[in-house]
């Protein structure tokens, strides 16, 4: 059923061009309207899964991955349970039919990490693991609720169990494919491999790092550019700092905005860098955007992330940077603490932006994404959002832009995979 939802417009606090489709028909509802004419509705929870994998690497584990889209043939999410254990878990591929239930559809080996999920412009559906280490790709279309995946390796990705693998997709079905190597010295790679719909080949580059990066938004664009957004992922050790008492083994203190216009003949730039430097007074400083990165409209990227150390006087702070696509910072300020830890930025059919944080406030935000207006809070049933928040149809996994957002989000002690859709179309 159909839960109403409404919020008034209050006081400051790249275009897909492939037609829009509908999830399965919800539910009639009526809806409730403000003054200033914004409203929202929202499906009730849905359980995709109640017995996923937890633990690290698990299926809650990361947040950049691509975890749900919608095409001409329904809503689509993929996810893992335990399966062979630690190394050799299973993906699912789950559909939501009609009557607002799941229905698993394919299945395979994963690897320890979860899975990527896109879509292509006519509704192939891809999944992207890496069973014993290996990088592969599974693909089809889906025909009646039933599908048949084929597999293919992935050339030029390293061999491992931990390749922080990461996957987009453009509006013409043009995806890349990401693995991060490095961690324990100085140096790292990015493998980054671009499948192209005029050719149907593979391109493949190797990026050398002065680090390594982890937990990759990966942006193709239709015209042959490439977006990275990517947080800084080494051993204390490896910058020259001393390991600070009580910290994880690894440090989370910098990140970066990479691109190229032309993945057949440009190595990919550096175009923004952030860094908070650990002090005498502030040594566990903390710089990590690995809570959202979104690609908009105007080809500006927003970039979500957490700051601690000298700057923030230690406190722990939630920010949102939007960059221009010359590396350009036009915004750097605050988000809410009540929006929760985690948060993702989005835009609707009409180009409107929102910030959905992980406490269940839902804001409307200004023309730019910038400002944010008076939220209202969305009824998430009892069910915390856990790490690593939500999971929603933006597109760079295949769903076009649209009125209808359908969201994922982990639950239940890691457990628990749970659904529900807003629906825009009404303001």
């Amino acid at each position: 059923m159909f839960l109403l939802v409404a919020c008034t417009s209050g006081t400051q606090v790249p275009t897909a061009t492939n037609t829009a489709t509908k999830a399965p028909p919800p539910p009639t509802s009526t809806l409730t309207e403000t003054p200033k004419g914004f409203q929202v509705r929202q499906t009730a929870i849905e359980i995709v899964s109640d017995n996923t994998a937890t633990g690290d690497g698990g299926n809650i584990w990361g947040g950049h991955q691509t975890r749900i889209v919608r095409t001409q043939d329904g809503v689509f999410t993929a996810y893992t349970v335990e399966g062979g254990g630690y190394l050799s878990r299973e993906w699912r591929l789950a559909q939501r039919d009609s009557e607002s239930s799941w229905k698993v559809i394919a299945q395979g080996v994963s690897g320890r990490e979860p899975v990527n999920l896109l879509a292509s412009p006519d509704g192939t559906l891809y999944v992207i693991g890496w069973p014993k280490g290996v990088g592969t790709i599974w693909s089809g279309k889906p025909q009646n609720g039933r599908i048949t995946m084929s597999d293919e390796i992935i050339p030029n990705m390293p061999q491992g169990d931990w390749p922080y693998s990461s996957a987009g997709i453009d509006a013409n079905g043009n995806l890349c494919v990401l693995a991060s190597n490095g961690g324990e010295q100085a140096g790292g790679e990015f493998y980054w491999s671009c499948h192209q719909t005029d050719t149907q080949r593979w391109v493949s580059h190797t990026s050398s790092l002065d680090y390594r990066y982890c937990y990759t938004y990966v942006f193709p664009s239709p015209g042959g550019e490439l977006s990275l957004v990517s947080t800084r992922d080494v051993r204390w050790s490896a910058l020259g700092y001393q390991q600070p008492a009580g910290a994880f083994d690894y440090a989370f203190n910098a990140f970066g905005y990479w691109r190229t216009n032309n993945v057949l003949a440009e190595p990919i730039e550096q175009i923004n860098y952030a860094e908070e430097t650990p002090t005498e007074q502030f040594p566990n400083a903390f710089l990590n955007a690995q809570m959202d990165a979104y690609l908009d409209t105007q080809g500006r990227m927003h970039i979500l992330y957490w700051q601690m150390g000298e700057t923030t006087n230690g406190a722990s702070k939630s920010m949102h940077r939007i960059v221009s696509s010359s590396g350009d910072i036009l915004f750097d300020k605050e988000i809410p603490e009540e929006a929760g830890y985690f948060s993702r930025i989005f835009q609707d059919n009409q180009e409107r932006f929102y910030l959905l944080g992980s406490s269940g406030l839902l804001y409307p935000m200004d023309s730019n994404g910038e400002q944010l207006k008076d939220p209202t809070r969305l009824d998430l049933q009892g069910y915390e959002v856990e790490y690593s928040g939500f999971g929603i149809s933006v597109p760079r996994t295949g769903t076009p832009l649209s009125d209808v957002m359908d969201i994922v989000f982990p639950s239940g002690n890691e457990t628990q995979w749970l659904y529900f859709q807003l629906d825009f179309s009404g303001s």
